[in-house]
């Protein structure tokens, strides 16, 4: 017993010694009138009363956020003057998309005090202009400025300390079992469902033509840009369709709403879609998000440790600069369940590790998906080139995923995710039981940006080299 209190000591203090000093920036040589001061305050405001709803805080730089693909661009080891200058203006397109958002969601109390005592009579301008005007500084001194980027931490969804303190090399041999029975009984379910009375979901779409994406304007780092236009075109063109084996209400995908202060789902079929970006060997990639949400999964007997309010399921499509297939890939919001979808002809090899989770895999024909989820659990059992003379019982519509950060209630507007980032209401009795797997909350429904995906090993859906790491392409790492 003293031997073990000893070792968790030393594992508390080398946890903690591994949060460096707080990065700095020369105050002195950025100026732009009370710039710095009104933005960090907005930043505060944020972090106690909406959380970040985008993006991951700068320490030291309000006007810029991070996120995983930021992180793999700072650890590159000749990272140019062109590639700083683009990496800084995409951190500062971020953080004044988040700003302004969440400005928007403060209470009117606050949002008065900021603006009187700032003296802003335009807030989406003022942040803007801000945040380009010190950006713009930063980039006049590129040496000081990517130290000042190369000293933040990265971040990491896993809670070591959950790890130890849940005896984690043991525990998670346990829990590698289970993951393992469950894929065997997911890849039964086609068979054992393909006689069900299936309803279908298709989008709303007008482009069926593939988009033409041979003249992307790209910048230093390889992340190309998109007009409204062509985004759009790219949302229509790969919107999956997807199909359910029953009509109950709990499969019926609709939109979060706010009654008073519980978020409840109407039955108006919509899917939220964004666009993100990767990176598959060296090269930058477009990801296609679509998701569709569900008012809960029930429970399944009388100790039901998965089922709660909200549930919602995630599907992306992995293209190439120049509109190709690479995969899909889905989660639930929780980020659990996390499948990979291949083209047939496409080389996969998974190495097998001790402590690493083995990936579920299935394989498709390139275009538009038919994706076939189980009843009331929404889980992905089988994805397929969608028949074109196929009929639609129901049509979704295709909506921004911004919509879901500024949903109305009453006079005011909220987010669907709460400060700590997670669905109020979404939390699972698995928490109890999950949590030495080190993953925050496990079970709830998380914005993205925050979702671990293995409960054995450590894997984020957001890693630009996720597909390399899985063994997409190339051997495993």
């Amino acid at each position: 017993m003293y031997r073990f209190t000893l070792i968790l000591l030393a594992a508390l203090i080398a946890t903690g010694c591994s949060y460096n000093r707080q990065p700095e920036l020369p105050e002195s040589q950025l100026s732009g009138d009370n710039c710095v001061a009104a933005l960090q305050e907005m930043q505060q405001l944020s972090l106690s009363y909406t959380g970040f709803q985008q993006g991951e805080q700068v320490d030291g730089a309000p006007w810029l956020r991070s996120n995983r693909l930021v992180d793999y661009f700072i650890r590159q080891n000749e990272l140019s003057e062109p590639q700083l200058a683009d990496l800084l203006n995409y951190m500062s397109l971020q953080a004044i998309n988040g700003l302004t958002l969440e400005f928007q969601l403060l209470p009117a109390a606050q949002q008065q005090q900021w603006q009187r005592q700032y003296k802003i009579t335009d807030p989406g301008h003022y942040i803007d202009r801000c945040s380009r005007q010190l950006v713009q500084q930063q980039i006049g001194m590129p040496h000081q400025s990517l130290r000042f980027l190369q000293q933040q931490s990265t971040d990491d969804d896993y809670q070591s300390l959950a790890r130890i303190l849940g005896l984690y090399p043991l525990t998670a041999l346990l829990f590698k079992q289970g993951v393992i029975q469950e894929h065997h009984w997911l890849s039964r379910q086609p068979e054992a469902l393909q006689h069900s009375t299936w309803t279908i979901y298709g989008p709303q779409i007008t482009q069926t033509k593939t988009p033409d994406l041979q003249k992307l304007p790209v910048n230093s780092l390889g992340i190309p840009t998109l007009n409204t236009t062509q985004r759009q075109a790219l949302i229509e063109y790969h919107a999956p369709l997807w199909q359910l084996p029953d009509t109950l209400p709990v499969n019926i995908p609709g939109q979060p709403y706010w009654d008073a202060n519980t978020l409840k789902v109407d039955q108006q079929p919509v899917s939220f879609n964004y666009i993100s970006h990767g990176v598959h060997h060296n090269q930058t990639t477009l990801q296609l998000n679509y998701l569709i949400w569900f008012p809960e999964r029930a429970p399944e007997g009388r100790f039901d440790l998965l089922a709660g309010q909200h549930d919602a399921v995630l599907f992306r499509v992995h293209l190439t600069q120049s509109g190709k297939l690479l995969a899909y890939d889905s989660i639930h919001l929780c980020g659990c369940w996390y499948s990979l979808i291949l083209p047939r002809t496409e080389d996969f090899q998974e190495k097998g590790k001790l402590y690493r989770e083995p990936t579920f895999v299935q394989r498709t024909e390139p275009g538009r998906q038919l994706i076939s989820l189980t009843s009331n659990s929404h889980l992905l059992i089988a994805s397929q080139k969608a028949d074109t003379a196929l009929s639609l019982q129901h049509q979704y519509q295709l909506r921004p995923f911004s919509d879901l950060l500024q949903l109305n209630s009453g006079s005011i507007r909220r987010s669907a995710f709460n400060r700590q980032g997670f669905v109020a209401g979404s939390e699972r009795p698995e928490r109890w039981f999950f949590w030495p797997m080190g993953i925050r909350n496990p079970g709830a429904l998380r914005r993205p940006g925050d979702h671990a995906i293995r409960f054995v090993g450590k894997l984020h859906f957001d890693a630009p080299l996720i597909l390399e790491k899985l063994g997409v392409g190339k051997e495993a790492d």
